[in-house]
């Protein structure tokens, strides 16, 4: 069998992937985008995404996200739980690999309209928990996937423009995990996502991108991103076998 196959039976009641198997009904995790958006991914990098798959995923991810741009753990109107960082950068990074500009696009509004603190349970309200810009690598990787393009003039204006935010993204990724125990498999999952959303869009990240990789290797030999899936999902999880780190 293949991915594609494979993974049906972690595939929770709203259609999104889940870490572990399912029943089929309800919400399988609390990560639902992030790991639907990594399943698409690495669908592309293993040369087996077709156009029915972008839909699927436009589809899948863009009913997690409110008209204004928040991001739901869930389909909007079935889960009010407080979204955290997690599902943005695997959404950004799917959004990126897959060639989907509105959805980060749509992130980078709520930014704007609601002053950073992005809300999805009680939209307006400022808390500590909902203002994720303080994370500022995420808006780095909003900005990378909303503006793609190395041949659009705009494009290239608006991330030079936001250049600042990339250099703080480089500087992220340079030192993420280093130090960090083997078994860490959360933060170096988090920091893939982030490399691959920006890694081609900025000199800071590109650099950034190839220290963070030279220190995965040293650690994992060339396993790299499998041997941390391995570590993260459950027995038998066809992201343990089909991952690819770059």
């Amino acid at each position: 069998m293949a991915l594609r196959d494979e993974i049906i039976p972690y595939v929770d009641g709203n259609g999104l992937v889940a870490p572990g198997l399912t029943s089929g009904v309800g919400r399988g995790s609390d990560n639902g985008p992030m790991f639907s958006s990594e399943y698409f991914v690495m669908l592309k990098k293993l040369g087996q995404l077709t156009d029915q798959d972008k839909k699927d995923f436009d589809r899948l991810i863009g009913a997690c996200v409110t008209s204004d741009g928040l991001l739901n753990r869930a389909p909007v109107g079935t889960d009010s739980d407080q979204e955290g960082p997690d599902d943005y950068y695997g959404v950004l990074n799917g959004c990126k690999q897959l060639g989907n500009t509105s959805i980060p696009r749509k992130m980078l509004w709520a930014v704007v309209k609601y002053l950073g603190f992005l809300n999805n349970n009680q939209p307006g309200k400022w808390t500590k928990e909902s203002f994720l810009v303080r994370q500022v690598q995420m808006l780095a990787a909003m900005v990378a996937a909303a503006f793609p393009s190395w041949k659009n003039p705009i494009h290239i204006l608006i991330r030079l423009a936001c250049s600042p935010l990339f250099f703080i993204a480089g500087l992220v990724l340079c030192v993420s995990c280093w130090g960090a125990d083997p078994h860490d498999s959360d933060a170096r999952r988090l920091a893939w996502h982030l490399m691959q959303a920006t890694k081609g869009s900025s000199l800071w990240c590109w650099i950034g991108s190839k220290i963070w990789l030279k220190r995965l290797y040293k650690t994992y030999g060339q396993e790299g991103m499998r041997a941390v899936a391995y570590l993260y999902y459950q027995d038998k999880h066809p992201f343990r076998r089909y991952w690819v780190t770059e």
